[in-house]
């Protein structure tokens, strides 16, 4: 496709038109073949793979962009086209432009390969070197990084289906536009096409490096027939064990995991936390909420010990908050967790499901700025749930013990003498048998103790809060807290 082809200040109409176009057209199935040594490389193959030419590189720009072979798990490739100065320019695939470690390449690879993907460099955390913050490969997955942080938590274009009888359905991005930036901005724009049996779309990425990374997402999606489940802003993360949740599997680290709990903020005020689990079986918990402020998931703690991980170094994960861009009225947040026993399967997804879904082939329009970053004081106004760890309780058949330590907030001045409140409710006919509240005066925590016995076959879904003086002063923690096995 030449650049003539688009008009000359190339735009978000230009690709909604494109996703307009494609879900009107049958869906084009057909892949498109690569060579069986790309195809068939481990990861830790494929991952020796680089780009050693970066695009802008000399060019005394703000951001440079390398590209991805496809192969491995990344097996579908993708067009990706420049935009400098509104007009839409062919990026030439060279194949010299990559090195390929110590893999043995065979002679006959072809020489128009195409990629899989791209990433982002800035001079982030060596300037005036160049270091990647963000990238997008697979699916219409995307991560980024803020300062001194590392590839964690993903996010997604959108979710269809996720956890459902009759399968996922993975949308995909099949062409991006990078648009040249120009000296001296703070910002670089990525525009993409998404495809899929299911759906299609515009995007338009708006993206920024720093402290913390963020990316405003402004999307235009068709359905090509309804779903059992859209999903907007998905997040995808990996919760392992820790803190007496999920199972260890003979490991020795005292916690493993991309994030430890999913926050959210509801249009009236109200601020929850729940903490993420590692099940034995696929969990899915609905939150409905009205008007919301924000979602995401959150890595509390960012101490090494915490973890003792010196290579996977999870205190540096970043914690993901999505912030909607405009009213998304009523819907649910919804998290899913599956089961695993170790640290390669990310195995938790967050997102927003609206409470009405788009006809098919008419246009539903989102925005919304999802924030990468280590630092998560200030994201909540109140006292907030800093730990959890449970336990079983010896003395009582299927018993659970509950230890929620609260922080933050207001709670930051106040005394320990201060006659707070535990509200605790355990649903589900499960039996409170115990509580009390304590205070820890060197870290000015205030921790929650309490004993609970759920239905051996019903888990139950607990909330606690704490109030001083009828004024509410922490945000509601909650959990589904099966009973003990015996």
């Amino acid at each position: 496709m030449t650049p003539t082809t688009y008009a000359a200040d190339f735009n978000m109409t230009n690709v909604e038109a494109r996703a307009k176009t494609l879900v009107n057209s049958a869906y084009d199935a057909k892949p498109l073949p690569i060579p069986a040594f790309l195809k068939d490389l481990s990861p830790e193959q494929y991952a020796q793979i680089q780009d050693v030419m970066p695009l802008w590189r000399g060019d005394h720009l703000p951001f440079q962009a390398q590209f991805y072979l496809p192969g491995s798990w990344f097996q579908r490739p993708v067009v990706i086209r420049s935009v400098v100065d509104g007009v839409v320019q062919p990026i030439r695939f060279t194949l010299k432009h990559f090195s390929f470690g110590d893999l043995h390449v065979p002679k006959d690879m072809p020489g128009e390969l195409g990629y899989a993907g791209f990433r982002l460099l800035a001079p982030l955390n060596t300037p005036p070197r160049y270091n990647e913050f963000i990238s997008f490969l697979g699916a219409t997955y995307f991560r980024a990084v803020g300062k001194n942080a590392i590839y964690g938590t993903s996010t997604r274009g959108l979710g269809i289906d996720t956890a459902q009888p009759s399968g996922e359905i993975f949308p995909y991005f099949k062409q991006f536009w990078l648009v040249r930036p120009k000296a001296g901005a703070t910002r670089m724009v990525v525009y993409a096409l998404m495809d899929s049996p299911v759906a299609t779309g515009a995007y338009r990425f708006t993206i920024q490096q720093g402290d913390s990374s963020t990316v405003h997402v402004d999307a235009t999606i068709y359905l090509r027939k309804p779903v059992q489940v859209l999903e907007l802003a998905p997040l995808t993360s990996m919760y392992w064990h820790g803190h007496g949740r999920g199972i260890t599997a003979g490991d020795w680290h005292p916690a493993q995991h991309d994030s430890s709990d999913l926050v959210m903020a509801n249009g009236n005020g109200e601020w929850i936390t729940r903490p993420i689990d590692n099940p034995l079986y696929t969990q899915t918990t609905t939150y409905d909420m009205d008007h919301p402020e924000g979602f995401g998931l959150i890595q509390e703690d960012r101490q090494f010990s915490a973890y003792e991980g010196i290579a996977t170094n999870y205190q540096r994960r970043p914690s993901v908050w999505v912030q909607p861009d405009g009213d998304w009225g009523k819907g649910q947040v919804r998290l899913v967790e599956l089961p695993t026993n170790n640290r390669d399967m990310d195995n938790v997804v967050a997102f927003w499901v609206p409470a009405h879904e788009p006809a098919p082939k008419t246009p539903l329009h989102f925005a919304y700025t999802v924030r990468f970053f280590l630092d998560n004081h200030g994201l909540i106004p109140l006292a907030h749930p800093v730990g959890t760890y449970l336990g079983n309780d010896m003395k009582v058949p299927g018993a659970r013990t509950v230890v929620i330590d609260f922080a933050g907030g207001a709670l930051t001045n106040l005394p320990g003498t201060a006659p707070m409140q535990i509200h605790l409710n355990a649903a589900d006919n499960a039996k409170v048998l115990s509580q009390r509240l304590e205070w820890n005066k060197e870290e000015h925590v205030w921790r929650v103790l309490a004993v609970i016995q759920p239905q051996p076959d019903s888990p139950s879904n607990v909330r606690c809060f704490l109030t001083l003086d009828n004024q509410v002063m922490s945000d509601t923690w909650t959990y589904l807290l099966h009973a003990a096995k015996e």
